[in-house]
């Protein structure tokens, strides 16, 4: 019976007839019309009312209880669908039967379906407080005919039994927290905590909140625990108890016998340490999501486990829930004054602490071989926040700041309007359209800028997800299937996505070897560019549906190899997880240097400015030619001016500005260098956006913290331990050293800061410069200067050559002795060998 024929039988109002079908069929019948349940029930909610007024969850009952577990999870699938719907709640209410099945399913062997069990059974209980109730009688039912202690199905899955899996025993540990909260009176609240303890439930508690490395939300929900347990027994007055446990007392203590609740009752615990005179146990610190009401336990449950419960909060119970707060904070206002107004601060995760330790102990500023050591504490301290170095000499006047500078805005953030918004991923509609003033003493509280350079010169939104839910495109495609020669495939993607697929499985390993690399993360399997191109390739649930359902209809025909990769890619739990760590971890090594390696020239450069010689000609031969031509007596001038010296000429040769400063340096300075040569790390930082640099460092603590998160998230499923603790040392690692970066980026703007006012910048204009620019107009003047000074010394050399040539120019011999001994070697000798005679 495939989804058609289901769905015509529900449309039609023969629900009955269905029921038939579905106890009639078996095998791959059986199979297609399980899992279409919950896409007939998500188009057509009217359908709900009729299948639960039909004894349609009966029917699923029976079916389920003899079936495997995969018919086992796509019923509980449509059973989720079902309880969306207030019909579907109602129906459930009504029928106990499907509550005692979940808590049957809760001690099932397999991991998804207990796991999906009890989402359902947390999304029950809190739904209204009489579900609790309904709850007890279904596990003391099904307890019962088994034989078994109560509870003994979730105590299993918190006694490890079948190996450690977090996420259970969080979902089990709520799932005893919310029934235990929900209880209106001390008796039902006693005989359920005394059936948990005697089946060793302090044992546990105590195993896991000792336990090093325990998960932050499971011991959470053990504190939860151990505080409404100390709190019924009296242990802890100290605590203010909530409004429901505190009626909850008050109902068994009130009526005729207020003794018998006071005294009759406590816990077995608190009954068993009195009797061996044992005090109470150790206080441990409540969550306070542990306290909420009714409704704000329900939104943290809606918030935890996702859309499957968002839709059960209404709003007006919403507004009733603000209301309530305000009405609960309102007393506390009398007491304390009020706070300023402000968004509250989102919620530390385990990777922020782990951090913030971290950044208690740094290391030492080292990355590999760059030493960083020489950044003191000093650095800091950002000159331009201390207004105290401003008041340096009360005989100098500073000149403010001029008023077209001051009120200009801020230059936006890089990237803030450049950027275009992510393509939405569903499909959607389409829109068819087509001179410086140094202050020596200023800042003489800064060794750096102490004196400034010229002193020491020698004279001479829109919201995209809303925007994708109202534009996408509601045509649904049918899967289709594609004759390739001899072939036939089933094709549900559309031919771009189906293409981009296929062209990058060209680049990629073999399939079946791709999701063991991503399990065991593989570098030897899978490269950085394969796990980059991977993400891009990660399947949608949508996708993800689809191709489920074109393989059910047409099972005999196989998938596209497009549509089985996106098929094998959706079997590996946390794939995104995985991905983004393992790509964190590949991308760090270069990331890191593509940080460290500019910040080292950077502090490299500026030490190799402040000390060179030839620089400091060349700005003493400009500022005597300036001052000349102009008629002045300037101290100095903004470093900015030397990318239009070589465009300044003279009116008779027209030669440069920097011809003629170059000339006098060669020959007032013969000791003077090319300038460029020896100041390779600022032409290397002229290459370098350190604006972009300061995004990446950003960004490199971001991936860290992400990655810190993945590795929580991905240790809840199958992941070998050594490999865990490989990839959690490598993470530790890299946190210390993004904490080393962070600090050596502080401190190096800090000094190039200092270094600008050295260079006679005027303060309110220093935060505005431009390191890359400042870097390229310093690199590309003194490669200009250095191909003048080769031109300028050849022609020197020309110069010398032709004075030297000029020496012996048309000059005759005059020493009479080598006159004679030429002559006699010009005449020569006769044949008989004697001389002849002249």
């Amino acid at each position: 019976m495939c989804f058609s024929e289901l769905q015509s039988t529900l449309l039609t109002g023969t629900e009955q007839l269905a029921q038939e079908k579905l106890y009639n069929s078996n095998g791959r019948e059986l199979r297609r019309a399980l899992f279409s349940l919950k896409q007939i029930f998500q188009d057509d909610k009217d359908l709900v009312h009729e299948f639960v007024v039909s004894e349609g969850l009966t029917c699923l009952i029976k079916v389920g209880a003899e079936a495997d577990q995969n018919y086992q999870n796509y019923i509980l699938r449509a059973l989720g669908q079902i309880m969306l719907y207030v019909d579907g709640m109602n129906g459930l209410i009504s029928h106990n039967e499907t509550v005692q099945w979940l808590y049957t399913l809760v001690g099932s062997k397999f991991r998804l379906v207990v796991k999906t069990a009890l989402k359902l059974l947390l999304v029950f209980v809190e739904y209204t407080e009489p579900n609790t109730a309904l709850l007890i009688h279904a596990v003391n039912t099904v307890d019962t005919k088994r034989g078994c202690k109560l509870w003994s199905n979730a105590m299993e899955i918190l006694e490890e039994k079948d190996g450690v899996d977090t996420e259970l025993l969080v979902y089990a540990m709520t799932l005893i927290n919310k029934t235990l909260a929900g209880l209106p009176d001390q008796d039902s609240f006693y005989d359920v905590v005394d059936c948990l303890e005697e089946q060793g439930m302090e044992a546990m508690s105590q195993r896991h909140r000792s336990r090093k490395g325990t998960d932050l939300d499971l011991m959470e929900q053990f504190n939860i625990y151990e505080t409404a347990l100390r709190h019924e027994d009296g242990d802890d007055e100290s605590q203010p108890p909530t409004v429901g446990r505190k009626n909850r007392r008050r109902a068994s203590v009130g009526g005729t016998n207020d003794r018998r609740g006071l005294e009759r009752r406590r816990s077995r615990r608190h009954s068993l340490q009195n009797g061996r005179g044992l005090t109470s146990a150790p206080a441990s610190p409540s969550s306070p999501h542990s306290h909420g009401g009714h409704n704000g336990s329900f939104l943290a449950a809606a918030e935890k486990f996702g859309d499957l419960v968002k839709s059960l909060v209404s709003p007006h119970e919403l507004e009733a829930l603000e209301k309530q707060q305000q009405g609960q904070l309102q007393p506390d206002k009398d007491k304390a004054p009020p706070a300023p107004s402000s968004s509250p601060l989102p919620p530390k995760k385990e990777s922020d602490y782990i951090w913030d330790q971290l950044m208690a102990a740094p290391r030492e500023l080292r990355i590999k071989e760059m030493d960083f050591t020489d950044l003191a504490d000093e650095d800091d301290l950002d000159i331009l926040d201390v207004d105290s170095v401003l008041m340096g000499s009360s005989d100098l006047m500073i000149p403010p700041p001029p008023p077209c500078l001051s009120t200009l805005p801020p230059p936006p953030p890089l990237g803030l309007f450049g950027c275009p918004p992510p393509p939405p991923k569903k499909k959607t509609i389409r829109l068819f359209w087509n001179e410086v003033r140094p202050m020596d003493g200023q800042y003489r509280n800064h060794k750096r800028c102490r004196e400034s350079l010229w002193s020491k010169l020698e004279p001479v939104k829109v919201d995209t997800s809303k925007l994708e839910h109202l534009f996408e495109t509601k045509s649904k495609e049918l899967p289709k299937t594609a004759v390739d020669g001899k072939r036939q495939e089933i094709i549900v993607l559309d031919s771009k996505r189906s293409n981009a697929i296929n062209i990058g499985l060209t680049v990629l390993p073999p399939p079946r070897t791709i999701k063991t690399a991503i399990l065991n993360f593989d570098e030897y399997a899978l490269n950085k560019e394969g796990i980059e191109k991977i993400l891009t390739m990660i399947p949608t649930e949508e996708e993800k549906q689809r191709i489920q359902d074109a393989q059910l209809v047409n099972p005999d025909v196989p998938l596209g190899s497009a549509e089985q990769f996106l098929l094998t890619l959706s079997s590996i739990t946390e794939l995104s997880a995985r991905l983004q760590l393992w790509a964190f971890k590949m991308d760090y090594e270069v990331t890191e240097k593509e940080v460290a390696e500019p910040l080292q020239d950077l502090k490299e450069g500026m030490d190799q400015l402040e000390k060179n010689k030839t620089l400091r000609y060349i700005l003493s031969t400009l500022l005597a030619i300036g001052n000349f031509l102009n008629g002045s007596n300037a101290k100095g001038f903004e470093l900015g001016y030397l990318e239009k010296v070589p465009e300044v000429k003279d009116t008779v040769h027209k030669q440069s500005l920097l011809h003629h400063a170059c000339s006098i340096v060669v020959e007032k300075f013969p000791d003077s260098s090319d300038l460029y040569s020896e100041i390779g790390a600022i032409t290397r930082s002229a290459k370098v956006d350190f604006d972009q640099l300061q995004d990446n460092l950003s960004q490199m603590e971001r991936r860290c913290k992400a990655s810190w998160d993945h590795l929580k998230v991905i240790a809840k499923h199958e992941m070998k331990p050594a490999l865990k603790q490989k990839m959690s040392d490598f993470l530790k690692d890299c946190a210390e050293r993004i904490i080393i970066l962070k600090i050596v980026h502080r401190r190096i703007i800090n000094r190039f800061h200092a270094f600008l006012l050295f260079l006679g910048h005027p303060a309110y204009a220093v935060r505005e410069v431009s390191i890359h620019r400042f870097s390229k107009i310093l690199s590309e003047f003194a490669l200009e200067y250095r191909t003048t000074r080769e031109r300028v010394l050849q022609q020197k050399q020309k110069r010398a050559n032709h004075r030297e040539r000029n020496k012996t120019r048309g000059k005759m011999i005059t020493d009479v002795s080598v006159v004679v001994h030429l002559t006699g070697l010009l005449i020569g000798s006769g044949s008989n060998g004697a001389l002849l005679p002249i």
